[in-house]
């Protein structure tokens, strides 16, 4: 756990100002014309309006996306305008910047409509205010503008408010000059809208201080936006060590609920605004204090580990959950965690991303977002440093190559990775859940499982289309891609899996097929990961047990396995074996397999994309494919193509027990 600290009388100052400028002009110039490039096209431009209509959008329709590409353009465009500021030093953009925080400092929130209503106790609730002691009833819904005060921090307005931090802090002083009252107001819009009610309310759920229910990413996301505020209006702010260590109280519980095996069950895209966002506010918090002891830390040694142990191959990771496929992480992040943890595999990992631009390097952002992440990202790359953070990855010597794991195991989440070679572009890549459908960004997807070949999707988990505000509402399971039967799984009885803790699986235990403990698994020997899934289905199901067995047996060919005697190299497979009883049988069994290719279907077999053969027995289903077209921009973007396509063998008798497997090869 992170300790409190005291605030010390000398400034926060991780990053040069904007008067030290033999720093700024010793960027790379890649970094500066970058900015210089993306400032010109904004110098005297119009600012984009934030209209209410756009604003009500949400809850008229239900888009969000139209007022949020307003919200962010604002942003990004001020992030730009600022960076370049600094890189040129001549003041050519201060009056576009000055304009720019007007319009922030005078929107009416900096909470997006879809979470407006976020973090609202029940109506009939009350709040004490800990300056009058007044006992105030919460209104129903929330206020766009409370004139109580009752002000929400939410994901974006943190975001916001750390980035009016950043300008403040790198350009307070220039801005002053022309425009005082704007400075004024920049300490007045923070204060009011992050640092007051941050240090006032602890009702807010994703603090973790009002309840004993889990967290997830809005924890670290806010709390490391939140650290750079009060760091840098500690100066004008009296409350601000209150306030750091406030946050510090909240990362805690996001700590505290993490598994001791680091396994992100909201899946690898959120990594970077869960275990990177921690790595933030280690890093923020190391300019003010020792936090060396924190890289030695095994859960967060552990939670940082989680990347690279779901990495498939290319841009792919184990994408369940709300996550997406390809994925780019922070790369300049997990380069300093790697250097100041000793962690040579992330280090190589980091190195491999880099060189085959499988991520987001840090030093530019599309948006506002990390803002801390993005200014480490850029003096790292100047090869300035910071105090407590090595510039440099792995143990002083650049690593060459990265060797994947072959076995990854996380009992906390319960899912598991596997792999036929280190080389992650060769071979058979393999992964499976237990788990519950009460995770974070929880799909019904109890049992599932993705297989790749040669760093190519074969069998996938969807991801999401699109957020809308159908996509956390009460129907949210009524959408395709959060439903059982869309993922890997059986519909029994006619019935997919349904939400809530207790719809979990059972029995979850990893072994080596050859019967080591869990402990001793080596998948040059194979793995069996075995579960009872009945559970994960409602009453309607109608069904008393439903055991899946995985088996995955990499090849010798593949792995480099030596041989011996008479012994000659084998092929590797992946072994599906359900086994089930049912309290009677309604209706077919059905057995759905997600395909990144539309499968060619030939009696007993299936080809999937040329790259992996799948048998079924024949005699006791008939195989039928269907095309599922990929409209929505995000889901399209996301795996690159028009169409995803679900193969269903559908069972051919009643039977109320029954025994089958699939068997998938490599072509």
């Amino acid at each position: 756990m992170i300790k409190e600290i005291k605030l010390p009388q000398i400034p926060f100052r991780p990053f040069p100002l904007y008067t030290d400028r033999a720093k700024w002009t010793s960027l790379p110039s890649d970094i500066k014309n970058f900015y210089h490039t993306e400032a010109a096209k904004r110098k005297g431009q119009k600012w984009p309006a934030l209209p209410a209509s756009v604003y009500l959008e949400f809850y008229r329709d239900g888009n969000r996306s139209n007022y949020e590409k307003l919200y962010f353009d604002r942003r990004f465009d001020l992030q730009v305008l600022t960076i370049a500021e600094c890189i040129e030093g001549r003041g050519e953009y201060l009056d576009d910047i000055i304009n720019g925080i007007w319009l922030i400092c005078e929107e009416t929130t900096w909470v997006i409509p879809a979470h407006l209503n976020h973090g609202r106790p029940s109506k009939g609730s009350f709040y004490h205010r800990p300056q009058t002691g007044e006992k105030t009833a919460y209104p129903e819904p929330r206020r766009l503008h409370d004139p109580q005060d009752d002000v929400y921090i939410d994901l974006f307005s943190a975001e916001t408010g750390s980035l009016v931090s950043w300008v403040y802090y790198f350009l307070g002083d220039a801005i002053a000059g022309p425009a005082p009252e704007v400075k004024r107001r920049m300490e007045e819009e923070v204060t009011r809208r992050i640092l007051v009610p941050f240090a006032e309310a602890d009702y807010f759920p994703w603090m973790g201080l009002s309840h004993d229910d889990p967290v997830n990413n809005w924890n670290p996301w806010i709390n490391s936006n939140v650290l750079a505020a009060f760091l840098i209006f500690a100066p004008v702010f009296d409350r601000a060590e209150q306030g750091v260590n406030k946050s510090i109280k909240s990362i805690n519980r996001f700590l505290h609920f993490y598994s001791d095996d680091g396994g992100c069950d909201e899946g690898p895209s959120y990594f970077g605004v869960a275990g990177a966002s921690l790595l933030d506010f280690i890093e923020e918090l190391g300019h003010v204090t020792d936090v060396s002891y924190l890289y030695s830390d095994k859960k967060i040694q552990n939670m940082v580990s989680y990347i690279y142990k779901v990495y498939i191959g290319n841009e792919y990771y184990v994408n369940y959950a709300d996550a997406p496929p390809r994925v780019f992480v922070p790369v300049g992040v997990l380069e300093r965690a790697g250097a100041n943890m000793g962690n040579d595999m992330l280090a190589s990992f980091s190195s491999y991303l880099r060189s085959n631009k499988f991520c987001n390097t840090d030093t530019v952002s599309d948006r506002a977002f990390e803002e801390y992440r993005l200014f480490a990202g850029i003096f790292s790359a100047g090869g300035g440093g910071k105090p407590g953070v090595s510039s440099q990855p792995g143990s002083g010597s650049q690593p060459t190559g990265f060797k994947a794991p072959s076995l990854a195991w996380f009992p906390g989440i319960q899912v598991v990775t596997a792999r036929e070679s280190e080389d992650s572009r060769q071979g058979l890549f393999f992964s499976a859940k237990g788990g519950n459908n009460s995770e974070s960004h929880n799909h019904n997807d109890v049992g599932t499982f993705v297989l790749y070949c040669g760093g190519v999707p074969v069998l996938v988990d969807a991801g999401v289309e699109t957020y809308t505000k159908f996509t956390f509402s009460d129907i949210r399971y009524t959408l395709w891609t959060m439903q059982s039967g869309y993922h890997n799984l059986p519909s029994i009885n006619g019935a997919d899996q349904a939400p809530g803790k207790e719809f979990a699986a059972r029995d979850v235990k990893l072994a080596g097929v050859n019967g080591e403990a869990p402990d001793s698994v080596c998948p040059a020997s194979g793995i069996r990961f075995s579960m009872d899934i009945a559970g994960a289905y409602p009453d309607s199901a109608g069904v008393k047990s439903y055991k899946r067995v995985y088996i995955f047996v990499p090849g010798t060919k593949v792995s480099g396995e030596k041989m011996s005697g008479d012994k000659a190299p084998g092929a590797g497979f992946l072994e599906v074996t359900d086994t089930w009883t049912l309290n009677e049988c309604k209706s077919p069994l059905i057995l759905n397999l997600l395909c990144f290719d539309r499968p060619v279907i030939t009696g007993g077999k299936a080809q999937l994309g040329g790259r992996v053969n799948l048998d079924f027995d024949a005699k006791a289903f008939t195989a039928q494919a269907e095309e599922i077209k990929l409209a929505d921009p995000k889901i399209h973007n996301d795996w690159q193509r028009d169409s995803l396509y679900r193969l269903r063998l559908v069972g051919k008798d009643m039977a109320a027990q029954g025994k089958t497997v699939l068997r998938f090869t490599v072509i």
